[in-house]
Protein backbone atom coordinates (compact mmCIF):
# COMPACT_ATOMS: atom_id res chain seq x y z
CA UNK A 1 0.00 0.00 0.00
CA UNK A 2 2.88 2.35 0.83
CA UNK A 3 4.35 1.81 -2.62
CA UNK A 4 1.02 2.68 -4.19
CA UNK A 5 1.02 6.02 -2.38
CA UNK A 6 4.65 6.65 -3.34
CA UNK A 7 3.83 5.93 -6.98
CA UNK A 8 0.78 8.19 -6.85
CA UNK A 9 2.81 10.96 -5.23
CA UNK A 10 5.51 10.65 -7.89
CA UNK A 11 2.90 10.70 -10.62
CA UNK A 12 1.30 13.80 -9.09
CA UNK A 13 4.65 15.56 -8.90
CA UNK A 14 5.40 14.67 -12.51
CA UNK A 15 1.98 15.85 -13.66
CA UNK A 16 2.34 19.05 -11.62
CA UNK A 17 5.74 19.74 -13.16
CA UNK A 18 4.36 19.19 -16.67
CA UNK A 19 1.55 21.62 -15.99
CA UNK A 20 3.98 24.18 -14.57
CA UNK A 21 6.32 23.79 -17.53
CA UNK A 22 3.38 24.16 -19.92
CA UNK A 23 2.33 27.30 -18.10
CA UNK A 24 5.82 28.81 -18.53
CA UNK A 25 5.77 27.90 -22.23
CA UNK A 26 2.40 29.59 -22.73
CA UNK A 27 3.59 32.69 -20.88
CA UNK A 28 6.68 32.86 -23.10
CA UNK A 29 4.66 32.68 -26.31
CA UNK A 30 2.07 35.17 -25.08
CA UNK A 31 4.76 37.68 -24.12
CA UNK A 32 7.22 37.27 -26.99
CA UNK A 33 4.98 36.38 -29.94
CA UNK A 34 2.08 38.78 -29.18
CA UNK A 35 -0.43 36.49 -30.91
CA UNK A 36 -3.71 37.87 -32.28
CA UNK A 37 -6.65 35.47 -32.35
CA UNK A 38 -8.28 35.30 -35.76
CA UNK A 39 -12.01 35.82 -36.09
CA UNK A 40 -14.34 35.90 -39.07
CA UNK A 41 -15.24 39.51 -38.25
CA UNK A 42 -11.70 40.56 -39.25
CA UNK A 43 -12.11 39.15 -42.74
CA UNK A 44 -14.05 40.02 -45.86
CA UNK A 45 -14.63 38.85 -49.42
CA UNK A 46 -11.79 37.86 -51.75
CA UNK A 47 -11.53 36.79 -55.41
CA UNK A 48 -11.11 33.11 -56.42
CA UNK A 49 -7.47 33.69 -57.40
CA UNK A 50 -4.86 36.33 -56.69
CA UNK A 51 -1.08 36.70 -57.04
CA UNK A 52 1.19 39.47 -55.78
CA UNK A 53 3.29 41.03 -58.54
CA UNK A 54 5.53 43.33 -56.45
CA UNK A 55 7.48 40.86 -54.28
CA UNK A 56 11.03 39.78 -55.25
CA UNK A 57 12.05 36.17 -54.59
CA UNK A 58 15.22 35.65 -52.50
CA UNK A 59 16.50 32.16 -51.75
CA UNK A 60 19.84 31.01 -50.33
CA UNK A 61 21.68 27.74 -49.86
CA UNK A 62 22.40 28.85 -46.29
CA UNK A 63 19.59 28.44 -43.74
CA UNK A 64 18.65 32.12 -43.56
CA UNK A 65 14.95 31.41 -44.09
CA UNK A 66 13.68 33.87 -41.47
CA UNK A 67 15.84 36.76 -42.67
CA UNK A 68 15.03 35.98 -46.31
CA UNK A 69 11.32 36.13 -45.54
CA UNK A 70 11.54 39.53 -43.89
CA UNK A 71 13.91 40.82 -46.56
CA UNK A 72 11.38 40.07 -49.31
CA UNK A 73 8.61 41.79 -47.38
CA UNK A 74 10.83 44.83 -46.72
CA UNK A 75 11.71 45.09 -50.42
CA UNK A 76 8.02 45.03 -51.34
CA UNK A 77 7.55 48.01 -49.01
CA UNK A 78 10.45 49.93 -50.56
CA UNK A 79 13.15 49.17 -47.96
CA UNK A 80 16.05 47.46 -49.76
CA UNK A 81 17.76 46.07 -46.65
CA UNK A 82 20.52 43.48 -46.97
CA UNK A 83 20.13 40.01 -45.51
CA UNK A 84 23.02 40.62 -43.10
CA UNK A 85 21.40 43.82 -41.85
CA UNK A 86 18.16 41.98 -41.16
CA UNK A 87 20.05 39.22 -39.33
CA UNK A 88 21.59 41.92 -37.13
CA UNK A 89 18.30 43.72 -36.49
CA UNK A 90 16.57 40.42 -35.66
CA UNK A 91 19.48 39.11 -33.61
CA UNK A 92 18.82 35.93 -35.60
CA UNK A 93 22.48 34.92 -35.97
CA UNK A 94 23.71 36.69 -32.82
CA UNK A 95 23.31 34.01 -30.18
CA UNK A 96 22.37 30.36 -29.85
CA UNK A 97 19.58 28.18 -28.50
CA UNK A 98 19.74 24.83 -26.72
CA UNK A 99 17.86 22.04 -28.47
CA UNK A 100 16.46 18.80 -27.07
CA UNK A 101 18.91 15.93 -27.35
CA UNK A 102 22.45 15.37 -26.20
CA UNK A 103 25.06 17.67 -27.67
CA UNK A 104 22.72 19.76 -29.81
CA UNK A 105 22.44 23.52 -30.08
CA UNK A 106 21.21 25.84 -32.78
CA UNK A 107 23.37 28.85 -33.77
CA UNK A 108 20.17 30.88 -34.23
CA UNK A 109 17.80 32.65 -31.85
CA UNK A 110 13.99 32.55 -31.77
CA UNK A 111 13.05 34.33 -35.02
CA UNK A 112 9.47 35.35 -34.21
CA UNK A 113 10.39 37.91 -31.52
CA UNK A 114 13.26 38.87 -33.82
CA UNK A 115 10.83 39.73 -36.61
CA UNK A 116 8.84 41.94 -34.25
CA UNK A 117 11.99 43.74 -33.03
CA UNK A 118 13.49 44.24 -36.50
CA UNK A 119 10.31 45.36 -38.27
CA UNK A 120 10.17 48.99 -37.00
CA UNK A 121 13.73 49.59 -38.27
CA UNK A 122 12.42 48.60 -41.72
CA UNK A 123 9.40 50.90 -41.44
CA UNK A 124 7.08 47.99 -40.63
CA UNK A 125 4.96 46.67 -37.80
CA UNK A 126 4.32 42.94 -37.40
CA UNK A 127 0.94 41.28 -36.75
CA UNK A 128 1.05 37.59 -35.77
CA UNK A 129 -2.31 35.84 -36.26
CA UNK A 130 -3.19 32.46 -34.74
CA UNK A 131 -6.11 30.05 -34.70
CA UNK A 132 -7.11 26.42 -34.07
CA UNK A 133 -9.57 26.46 -36.97
CA UNK A 134 -8.06 25.21 -40.29
CA UNK A 135 -10.85 26.61 -42.46
CA UNK A 136 -10.69 30.03 -40.82
CA UNK A 137 -6.92 29.93 -41.32
CA UNK A 138 -7.21 29.20 -45.04
CA UNK A 139 -9.85 31.89 -45.41
CA UNK A 140 -7.61 34.44 -43.65
CA UNK A 141 -4.62 33.57 -45.85
CA UNK A 142 -6.64 34.24 -49.00
CA UNK A 143 -8.20 37.40 -47.64
CA UNK A 144 -4.92 39.05 -46.61
CA UNK A 145 -3.12 37.95 -49.78
CA UNK A 146 -5.91 39.54 -51.80
CA UNK A 147 -5.30 42.77 -49.85
CA UNK A 148 -1.66 42.88 -51.01
CA UNK A 149 0.12 41.29 -48.04
CA UNK A 150 2.80 38.64 -48.59
CA UNK A 151 2.49 36.29 -45.61
CA UNK A 152 5.24 34.81 -43.44
CA UNK A 153 4.34 31.18 -42.71
CA UNK A 154 6.14 29.18 -39.97
CA UNK A 155 6.12 25.54 -41.04
CA UNK A 156 7.98 22.22 -41.09
CA UNK A 157 10.29 22.02 -44.11
CA UNK A 158 10.45 18.22 -43.81
CA UNK A 159 6.68 17.85 -44.18
CA UNK A 160 6.69 20.22 -47.14
CA UNK A 161 9.22 18.12 -49.05
CA UNK A 162 8.56 14.63 -47.67
CA UNK A 163 11.73 14.30 -45.58
CA UNK A 164 12.13 12.05 -42.54
CA UNK A 165 12.98 14.73 -40.00
CA UNK A 166 11.65 17.88 -38.36
CA UNK A 167 13.11 21.08 -39.84
CA UNK A 168 11.66 24.37 -38.52
CA UNK A 169 11.33 26.80 -41.36
CA UNK A 170 9.79 29.98 -42.79
CA UNK A 171 8.36 30.54 -46.26
CA UNK A 172 6.48 33.40 -47.91
CA UNK A 173 3.02 33.02 -49.43
CA UNK A 174 2.50 35.25 -52.49
CA UNK A 175 -0.67 33.96 -54.11
CA UNK A 176 -3.49 31.45 -54.28
CA UNK A 177 -6.07 29.85 -56.52
CA UNK A 178 -8.95 27.45 -55.79
CA UNK A 179 -6.53 24.48 -55.58
CA UNK A 180 -3.90 25.82 -53.20
CA UNK A 181 -1.25 28.45 -52.57
CA UNK A 182 1.90 29.80 -54.23
CA UNK A 183 4.98 30.42 -52.12
CA UNK A 184 8.56 31.61 -52.43
CA UNK A 185 10.92 29.04 -50.99
CA UNK A 186 13.58 30.78 -48.89
CA UNK A 187 16.21 28.02 -48.64
CA UNK A 188 17.25 25.91 -51.62
CA UNK A 189 18.60 22.75 -50.03
CA UNK A 190 19.32 19.63 -52.05
CA UNK A 191 16.06 18.12 -53.14
CA UNK A 192 14.29 21.48 -53.31
CA UNK A 193 12.97 22.19 -56.82
CA UNK A 194 14.92 25.43 -57.34
CA UNK A 195 18.37 26.97 -57.28
CA UNK A 196 19.38 29.72 -54.82
CA UNK A 197 19.42 33.29 -56.06
CA UNK A 198 17.37 36.44 -56.53
CA UNK A 199 14.40 36.61 -58.88
CA UNK A 200 12.49 39.67 -60.00
CA UNK A 201 8.98 40.42 -58.69
CA UNK A 202 6.11 38.57 -60.32
CA UNK A 203 7.50 35.02 -60.32
CA UNK A 204 4.74 32.46 -59.84
CA UNK A 205 6.62 30.51 -57.19
CA UNK A 206 6.11 26.94 -56.01
CA UNK A 207 2.66 25.53 -55.37
CA UNK A 208 1.40 23.72 -52.27
CA UNK A 209 -2.02 22.20 -51.67
CA UNK A 210 -4.22 23.31 -48.80
CA UNK A 211 -3.81 19.92 -47.14
CA UNK A 212 0.00 19.90 -47.32
CA UNK A 213 0.25 23.49 -46.10
CA UNK A 214 -1.98 22.78 -43.10
CA UNK A 215 0.01 19.64 -42.30
CA UNK A 216 3.34 21.46 -42.42
CA UNK A 217 2.15 24.39 -40.28
CA UNK A 218 0.54 22.06 -37.73
CA UNK A 219 3.71 19.95 -37.48
CA UNK A 220 5.78 22.97 -36.48
CA UNK A 221 3.17 24.07 -33.94
CA UNK A 222 3.15 20.65 -32.31
CA UNK A 223 6.93 20.34 -32.15
CA UNK A 224 7.28 23.73 -30.45
CA UNK A 225 4.16 23.22 -28.31
CA UNK A 226 2.52 26.42 -29.48
CA UNK A 227 -0.80 27.18 -27.75
CA UNK A 228 -2.33 27.35 -31.26
CA UNK A 229 -2.34 25.14 -34.32
CA UNK A 230 -1.98 27.58 -37.20
CA UNK A 231 -0.17 30.91 -37.50
CA UNK A 232 1.00 33.49 -40.00
CA UNK A 233 2.41 37.01 -39.85
CA UNK A 234 1.88 40.08 -41.99
CA UNK A 235 3.66 43.42 -41.88
CA UNK A 236 2.18 46.88 -42.37
CA UNK A 237 3.96 50.24 -42.86
CA UNK A 238 4.78 52.40 -39.84
CA UNK A 239 7.23 55.24 -39.05
CA UNK A 240 10.78 53.91 -39.24
CA UNK A 241 12.92 53.66 -36.13
CA UNK A 242 16.64 54.51 -36.26
CA UNK A 243 18.08 54.36 -32.72
CA UNK A 244 20.09 51.13 -32.64
CA UNK A 245 20.75 51.17 -28.89
CA UNK A 246 17.94 48.64 -28.18
CA UNK A 247 19.35 46.34 -30.89
CA UNK A 248 22.87 46.42 -29.40
CA UNK A 249 21.40 45.71 -25.95
CA UNK A 250 19.24 42.84 -27.10
CA UNK A 251 21.98 41.22 -29.20
CA UNK A 252 24.31 41.46 -26.22
CA UNK A 253 21.84 39.50 -24.09
CA UNK A 254 21.28 36.94 -26.84
CA UNK A 255 25.02 36.32 -27.16
CA UNK A 256 25.89 36.24 -23.47
CA UNK A 257 23.01 34.13 -22.16
CA UNK A 258 22.67 34.15 -18.40
CA UNK A 259 18.98 33.28 -18.23
CA UNK A 260 18.07 31.66 -14.90
CA UNK A 261 14.97 29.84 -16.15
CA UNK A 262 14.13 27.93 -19.29
CA UNK A 263 16.43 26.48 -21.97
CA UNK A 264 20.02 27.66 -22.15
CA UNK A 265 20.68 30.56 -24.51
CA UNK A 266 23.70 32.20 -26.09
CA UNK A 267 27.12 31.24 -24.75
CA UNK A 268 25.41 29.06 -22.12
CA UNK A 269 23.81 26.91 -24.85
CA UNK A 270 27.15 26.44 -26.60
CA UNK A 271 28.92 25.55 -23.33
CA UNK A 272 26.12 23.10 -22.52
CA UNK A 273 26.69 21.41 -25.89
CA UNK A 274 30.39 21.10 -25.06
CA UNK A 275 29.57 19.39 -21.77
CA UNK A 276 27.07 17.03 -23.39
CA UNK A 277 29.51 16.02 -26.14
CA UNK A 278 32.23 15.34 -23.61
CA UNK A 279 29.86 13.28 -21.45
CA UNK A 280 27.94 11.37 -24.12
CA UNK A 281 30.43 11.28 -26.98
CA UNK A 282 29.68 7.61 -27.78
CA UNK A 283 26.04 8.51 -28.55
CA UNK A 284 26.62 11.58 -30.70
CA UNK A 285 25.00 11.40 -34.14
CA UNK A 286 27.40 13.20 -36.49
CA UNK A 287 24.76 14.23 -39.03
CA UNK A 288 22.56 15.85 -36.38
CA UNK A 289 25.41 17.89 -34.87
CA UNK A 290 27.36 18.68 -38.04
CA UNK A 291 24.66 20.73 -39.74
CA UNK A 292 24.39 23.07 -36.75
CA UNK A 293 28.16 23.51 -36.55
CA UNK A 294 28.28 24.23 -40.28
CA UNK A 295 25.63 26.93 -39.83
CA UNK A 296 27.55 28.36 -36.86
CA UNK A 297 30.63 28.62 -39.08
CA UNK A 298 29.09 30.58 -41.94
CA UNK A 299 26.77 32.74 -39.83
CA UNK A 300 29.62 34.01 -37.65
CA UNK A 301 31.76 34.78 -40.70
CA UNK A 302 28.86 36.69 -42.28
CA UNK A 303 28.26 38.57 -39.01
CA UNK A 304 31.93 39.61 -38.90
CA UNK A 305 31.85 40.89 -42.48
CA UNK A 306 28.66 42.86 -41.78
CA UNK A 307 30.02 44.56 -38.66
CA UNK A 308 33.12 45.72 -40.53
CA UNK A 309 31.20 47.04 -43.52
CA UNK A 310 28.19 48.55 -41.77
CA UNK A 311 29.71 50.40 -38.82
CA UNK A 312 32.53 52.87 -38.39
CA UNK A 313 35.82 51.02 -37.72
CA UNK A 314 35.94 51.54 -33.97
CA UNK A 315 38.21 49.28 -31.92
CA UNK A 316 35.26 47.43 -30.37
CA UNK A 317 33.69 46.66 -33.75
CA UNK A 318 36.97 45.35 -35.13
CA UNK A 319 37.49 43.26 -31.99
CA UNK A 320 33.97 41.83 -32.26
CA UNK A 321 34.49 40.86 -35.89
CA UNK A 322 37.81 39.19 -35.04
CA UNK A 323 36.24 37.22 -32.18
CA UNK A 324 33.38 36.03 -34.38
CA UNK A 325 35.86 34.78 -36.96
CA UNK A 326 37.78 32.95 -34.24
CA UNK A 327 34.54 31.37 -33.06
CA UNK A 328 33.76 30.36 -36.65
CA UNK A 329 37.10 28.61 -36.92
CA UNK A 330 36.47 26.72 -33.67
CA UNK A 331 33.10 25.58 -35.02
CA UNK A 332 34.76 24.39 -38.22
CA UNK A 333 37.35 22.37 -36.25
CA UNK A 334 34.61 20.81 -34.11
CA UNK A 335 32.56 19.98 -37.21
CA UNK A 336 35.47 18.30 -38.97
CA UNK A 337 36.26 16.20 -35.88
CA UNK A 338 32.65 15.09 -35.41
CA UNK A 339 32.23 14.21 -39.10
CA UNK A 340 35.41 12.14 -38.89
CA UNK A 341 34.04 10.37 -35.83
CA UNK A 342 34.89 10.76 -32.14
CA UNK A 343 36.75 7.61 -31.11
CA UNK A 344 37.94 8.39 -27.60
CA UNK A 345 37.27 10.52 -24.57
CA UNK A 346 40.38 12.55 -25.40
CA UNK A 347 38.97 13.43 -28.84
CA UNK A 348 35.64 14.34 -27.23
CA UNK A 349 37.49 16.62 -24.81
CA UNK A 350 39.18 18.39 -27.73
CA UNK A 351 35.83 18.99 -29.44
CA UNK A 352 34.44 20.29 -26.15
CA UNK A 353 37.45 22.61 -25.80
CA UNK A 354 36.81 24.13 -29.24
CA UNK A 355 33.16 24.72 -28.38
CA UNK A 356 34.03 26.23 -25.00
CA UNK A 357 36.45 28.60 -26.74
CA UNK A 358 33.70 29.61 -29.16
CA UNK A 359 31.32 30.16 -26.23
CA UNK A 360 33.87 32.43 -24.53
CA UNK A 361 34.43 34.37 -27.75
CA UNK A 362 30.71 34.89 -28.30
CA UNK A 363 30.27 35.96 -24.68
CA UNK A 364 33.00 38.56 -25.17
CA UNK A 365 31.29 39.84 -28.32
CA UNK A 366 28.13 40.24 -26.24
CA UNK A 367 30.00 42.18 -23.58
CA UNK A 368 31.38 44.52 -26.27
CA UNK A 369 27.88 45.01 -27.66
CA UNK A 370 26.66 45.90 -24.16
CA UNK A 371 29.33 48.62 -23.96
CA UNK A 372 28.40 49.83 -27.45
CA UNK A 373 24.82 50.32 -26.27
CA UNK A 374 26.00 52.76 -23.60
CA UNK A 375 28.57 54.57 -25.75
CA UNK A 376 28.26 57.41 -28.24
CA UNK A 377 29.60 57.73 -31.74
CA UNK A 378 28.70 54.21 -32.90
CA UNK A 379 27.28 55.23 -36.23
CA UNK A 380 26.72 53.36 -39.47
CA UNK A 381 29.42 53.58 -42.08
CA UNK A 382 28.94 55.95 -45.04
CA UNK A 383 26.28 54.85 -47.50
CA UNK A 384 28.76 53.71 -50.14
CA UNK A 385 30.36 51.31 -47.66
CA UNK A 386 27.15 49.58 -46.68
CA UNK A 387 26.82 46.04 -48.03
Amino acid sequence: MVWVWVALAALSLWAGWRLLARSFVRQYFAKNYAPIQLSESQLGDFPPSHHLQDVPWFSTRETYCQANTLQMIAHQRGRAASRDEINFLMGFTYGASALPGRGLFSPFTDPEPGHAVAAPYLGLVRHYYVTHDPQLYLQALRFYLSRGHPLHIPLDYAVLYGLNDFIPHSDLLVGYDPDGFYYYETVALEGTPLEPGERAPGEKGLKVSEEKLLEAVLSQSRHFQFPWRYAFALFEPCPAQSDLKPIWQRNARLLMGGEKYGPKQGADAIARAATQIQRYWRRIKPIAVSRFLQAAYYTRHDNADFLRSRFAPEEGILRSAHLLEQAAQNYRLAQQAIEKGIRSRAEASQVAAWLNEAASEEWEVGSIFARVAHATGWQPAPADEVS
